[in-house]
């Protein structure tokens, strides 16, 4: 199997920017990853929202370019990409302020000798523009990730059950484990005012940003998408019902992976313009059609060894 780089996680701008402390595993290799307040185990995101105050503070030659993303709920990401990040800075210099993208990208958190305040911020690996109706369908996504979190640090420690029931990855069970570590205090409440204000604004057709732009027929529009009955926008942020778990999508049956399959490889058709797809931009593709980063890996195999696609070079996918 060939090395692919770990999945991004689907996080909101306020989660990103609370999360202050650094973790690096004993094994060779290990990314730093940000810990999150609520359990996220950060090292690449897939991020979402419209692009803001894109500027290049280099030159034409040598290129620094930063910018804000400004996510459904109104809060800010802030981009950075120069030289040691020519990818990035290339992906930038293409767009313009105002266009809705979806970015995946590495995070880093800095903290100057003279403040207290740590500074997070995404290093864009690849991103592309998509549509408003895109970016509300990865706020949705977005917003079951924390929802999941949030009922694992209610849980963790304090119903073994309940905990147990959620069906988390061993990443997730990290994340959960080492914020507990992390942070002595953590206001939860805090985390579930903002999934109810995201999704308030997702669901009054808002999302953050006035603009609309029409659905360019790549993803199912967040207006029609099946959103899970436990996402319920009550009075209360998080009531008794909503507090269970939203269990992830149970063991997929033969026929709903050949769905996906077909899923995969109409996305690698579609968007290859020659050279082949690269990974990120197909993980970005397929991420709101539910295939996260560990599926589509053991879909590309099973492509692979139909015979169905083939890598033209390193990471990128083509139709056989």
């Amino acid at each position: 199997m060939a090395q692919r780089r770990e999945p991004g996680v689907l996080v909101l701008a306020k989660e990103l920017n609370g999360a202050i402390e650094k973790h690096v595993e004993d094994r060779e290799y290990s990314p730093t990853y940000l810990i999150s307040e609520i359990g996220g185990k950060l090292s690449r995101v897939l991020i979402g929202g419209v692009l803001d105050q894109l500027e290049n503070r280099g030159s034409e030659s040598d290129p620094f370019y930063t910018a804000r993303v400004i996510d459904p709920n109104g809060d800010f990401y802030y981009l950075q990409a120069g030289q040691y990040n020519p990818d990035g800075a290339a992906a930038l210099s293409k767009l313009e302020n105002g266009v809705p993208i979806l970015c995946v990208g590495k995070v880093r958190a800095r903290t100057p000798e003279d403040s207290e305040r740590t500074y997070v911020s995404v290093q864009p690996e690849s991103m592309r523009a998509v549509s408003m109706d895109e970016i509300n369908h990865w706020a949705i996504k977005a917003c079951e990730e924390l929802i999941k979190r949030i009922n694992a640090t209610k849980s963790f420690g304090t119903n073994d059950d309940e905990y147990n029931n959620l069906n988390l990855t061993l990443r997730e069970k990290d994340g959960v484990e080492l914020a507990k570590e992390f942070y002595s205090t953590v206001a939860v409440e805090n985390y579930s005012a903002l999934l109810y204000d995201c999704l308030t604004k997702l669901a009054d057709g808002d999302g953050g940003t006035s603009e609309k732009s029409n659905f360019t027929g790549e993803f199912e529009p967040a207006n029609s998408a099946p959103v899970k009955e436990e996402i319920v926008i009550d009075k209360e942020p998080v009531t008794e019902k909503e507090d269970e778990v939203i269990e992830e999508t149970k063991e997929e049956t033969p026929s709903k992976s050949s769905e996906n399959d077909t899923k995969v490889l109409e996305t690698i058709k579609k968007l290859d313009e020659g050279d082949g797809i690269y990974y990120d931009d197909l993980g970005i593709a397929v991420s709101l059609e539910g295939i996260d980063g560990p599926m589509l890996d053991e879909i590309l195999d099973s492509l692979t060894d139909q015979g169905l696609i083939f890598q033209p070079r390193f990471n990128h996918y083509k139709e056989a």
